[in-house]
């Protein structure tokens, strides 16, 4: 597993005479839990966040996709960045256009990335996996029709590559390559766009992932609702809703927005194929 140091904006290295000698101090559980905040959709407002982050002095946040920032984050971010760790996952709406892509993937944060790999932050091990299932690729619990993004390119072509690669709506699917990639560690903490299967429009592959990462937390954006579910398969689930803010603890930071969106839009979304989510909180067993 690869560790990252935690990134700290124009931080400037001290004098000599001025650095002492690092006393390790041991976290609590109760400050982990106090200090680390997970925030729900932003969808291009960081006001929230920025306030949150000042009023409470967290030690690290993390952000749950669907960023859509209006600058590039560092910009965004900058007032809190010297005294907060941020790290962030890709969500659907994160690769519409190329400035949203940019604003994210070539910023000074693009490093903080959490999608597909383990990072300490605030002493805890959290996993990431940010994107969405997209039928093209990979619609879990169907067989996936490409591996990975090497394999989807060989078959689309040159002529339908953006920026010589994968085209940039893709850049924010779900590969099996990087989920299984990402089964081979253990963790702490898993946040994910997507939702677990407790959700009604959740997949049964999140449990697993979560399952096989020996998680305790799982925190997810996307469907913009608040959402507390019972502790199954030996982790406690957490919907965080459209704009809103918890702790590791799942209690409430800033309370969840409702959603401009009209009921019947929810509807239209579902994925075709995702049957693999249970009404209400009924959940089914995966072994």
């Amino acid at each position: 597993m690869t560790l990252h140091r935690p990134y700290h904006y124009r931080h400037k290295q001290p004098a000599a005479r001025d650095i002492k000698p690092h006393v390790p101090q041991c976290k609590t559980p109760q400050e982990t839990a106090e200090l680390t905040f997970f925030c729900g959709d932003p969808h291009g407002s960081f006001d929230h966040i920025l306030r949150a982050a000042k009023e409470y002095r967290p030690k690290a946040m993390v952000i749950l996709g669907d960023l859509q920032p209006p600058a590039p984050l560092h910009e965004v971010l900058a007032d809190i960045l010297p005294f907060v760790d941020v790290w962030w996952i890709p969500g659907n709406h994160d690769t519409d256009n190329d400035l949203f892509y940019d604003r994210l993937w070539r910023s000074e944060l693009a490093g903080h990335n959490l999608h597909g790999r383990v990072a300490v932050v605030n002493g805890l091990r959290i996993a990431g996996l940010g994107g969405v299932f997209r039928g093209q690729i990979w619609m879990p619990p169907q067989a996936p029709n490409y591996n990975s993004a090497g394999a989807f390119i060989r078959r689309i072509g040159r002529g339908n590559m953006w920026r010589g690669g994968l085209p940039r709506r893709h850049r924010s699917s779900i590969f099996p390559s990087t989920y299984e990639n990402l089964c081979a560690y253990h963790a702490d903490v898993l946040v994910t766009h997507e939702a677990p299967g407790c959700h009604r429009k959740g997949f049964l592959a999140i449990d697993r992932l979560a399952k096989t990462l020996q998680v305790k937390y799982l925190f997810h954006g996307h469907q913009h609702e608040d959402r507390r579910y019972p502790a199954y398969y030996g982790f406690t689930p957490r919907g965080v809703g459209f704009r809103g803010i918890v702790n590791l603890k799942g209690d409430d930071i800033v309370p969840a927005q409702i959603d401009p969106r009209e009921p019947s839009e929810y509807a239209s979304e579902r994925p075709a194929g995702a049957g693999e989510y249970q009404s209400g909180l009924t959940f089914r067993r995966i072994g």
